[in-house]
């Protein structure tokens, strides 16, 4: 009995289109047919998708079809997603992290708690932020083939400008506009040409290495290093630690107690309470009320004034002069002072004798060597190997000859700089013997007390007058 006479009415195969919400993907569903119903051919399902206006994927259609199932969405047309863009932003060249700083790790896997690196420096023409403008993204395309658009893009937010910055021409970068210190105040940056340590200079700090002006309101602890282009200023003390003005001058309110290992070194002067156990090298001045074994060269005058004024042991070097109440002490403890001429000049003079008189030592070996060579020339007893070796004698000698005339033309011309130069020695109360005193090219060594005296180099020697 066939379908007709049973009443059963015959279909023939059909499909449905779906689009997803966001129209970025089709599905069909394949309905068979029924009976002696017709099946769907390509060119059906072709003019279904454009009766829809669907773009549709010719692999997927082709896939469908070999793969037919009934009653199943099966994805027929795809969109292509838009490519985001991505948001303007500020692009920072340091280190914001709010983190504790860390130590050092050296290279043989040691740890230097001196060097936390805890201070963010700049100098001036660094680049601090760059504005990154946003970038837009690329449109895609939904099922139907009309465009989908990327979500709009934000511009960068405005560059934190503080005090010591500046823009580029472009605005797109915040320059230093000094050195120093660079600092978040109120979300700005800001730069700051001085660094101020509220405590002490210690393990919380480690050594500090700024290119500005550093302020210390505490100590300075043994075994660490403060080095500044600017002046550097301690309301404490300072211990057995090393201090660097390359441009500017020390001032140390409550003196160094150096332990014999301090190293006090400014461009400019070195000012203290006391100086104890240090080794001070000032570009100026030397300020303080008392100076107790250490070793001072300075350019200008040392003047030890307030309730000491006073100068024991060590050595010191003054371009200028020496200004105390009291110079040595009941102890005959030796104290070298050197005034008048440049403490470079000083030293190089010293150096410059030091390598004229063993320059002198080789060439008397070598005068002798000649002569003795000679004399045997003389009685026909060398033999070429003499010969030659006389040869190189002469040789030596003349060049030592000339080398030490180019030395005693040096050193003649220093020792007439520092014989003009000459400085003064003066003591309010009084110079102590074991106080030896070189003024240009005069020296004297105390025997006994000298009071309220002042020493000058009067041509001939050093000579000895009231301190007026």
């Amino acid at each position: 009995m066939d379908a007709q006479n049973l009443g059963v009415n015959s279909y023939d195969e059909s499909a449905a289109i779906e689009v997803s919400g966001d129209r970025m993907e089709a599905t069909i569903t394949f309905v068979a047919a029924i009976e002696n119903g017709r099946p769907m051919t390509q060119e059906d399902v072709v003019a279904l998708l454009e009766r829809e206006g669907i773009n549709y994927d010719a692999g997927l259609l082709a896939a469908v079809l070999s793969n037919k199932k009934y009653e199943r969405k099966m994805p027929i047309a795809h969109g292509r997603a838009p490519v985001p863009g991505t948001d303007g932003f500020l692009q920072f060249h340091f280190d914001r992290s709010n983190l504790k700083p860390k130590p050092k790790i050296m290279e043989d896997g040691s740890v230097n708690f001196k060097q936390l690196d805890m201070f963010r420096l700049c100098n001036r023409g660094d680049v601090l932020i760059t504005t990154v403008p946003p970038r837009d993204g690329v449109p895609g395309l939904d099922v139907f083939g009309k465009p989908v658009l990327p979500e709009k893009t934000k511009e960068a937010a405005a560059i934190p400008m503080g005090k010591g910055t500046v823009l580029s021409e472009d605005g797109l970068h915040l320059l230093a506009d000094e050195s120093g210190q660079l600092l978040i105040l109120e979300g700005k940056i800001n730069i700051s040409p001085q660094l101020e340590i509220q405590g002490d200079v210690n393990n919380s700090t480690g050594n500090i290495d700024f290119n500005g002006e550093v302020t210390v309101r505490g100590n300075i602890s043994s075994g660490f290093t403060v080095k500044s282009k600017g002046n550097i200023e301690v309301g404490g003390v300072c211990e057995a630690a090393t201090l660097i003005s390359e441009k500017g001058s020390i001032i140390i309110n409550l003196g160094a107690q150096g332990g014999d290992k301090a190293e006090l070194i400014a461009a400019q002067d070195v000012t203290a309470k006391f100086i104890e156990g240090c080794k001070v090298v000032a570009g100026g001045n030397v300020n303080a009320d008392s100076i107790l074994k250490s070793t001072v060269k300075c350019d200008g005058a040392v003047t030890l004034s307030g309730k000491n004024g006073l100068l024991v042991g060590g050595s010191l070097v003054a371009g200028q002069k020496l200004v105390a109440r009291t110079i040595g002490s009941p102890m005959g403890t030796l104290t070298d002072i050197e005034v008048g001429g440049n403490p470079q000049e000083l030293n190089k003079h010293k150096e410059l004798v030091e390598e004229f008189n063993t320059l002198r030592a080789e060439f008397e070996k070598t005068d002798k060597a000649v002569n003795t060579l000679t004399l045997a020339k003389q009685r026909d007893a060398l033999d070429e190997t003499k010969k030659a070796l006389l040869i190189k004698m002469v040789n030596m000698k003349m060049h030592y000859r000339t080398k030490m005339n180019k030395l005693q033309e040096e050193i003649d011309e220093i020792t007439r700089i520092l014989a003009v130069n000459v400085g003064t020695v003066s003591a309010s109360n009084v110079i102590r013997p074991g106080v030896r005193v070189t003024i240009g090219s005069a020296q004297m060594l105390v025997r006994e007390d000298i009071p309220n005296c002042r020493l000058r180099n009067n041509g001939e020697k050093i000579s000895i007058g009231p301190n007026i």
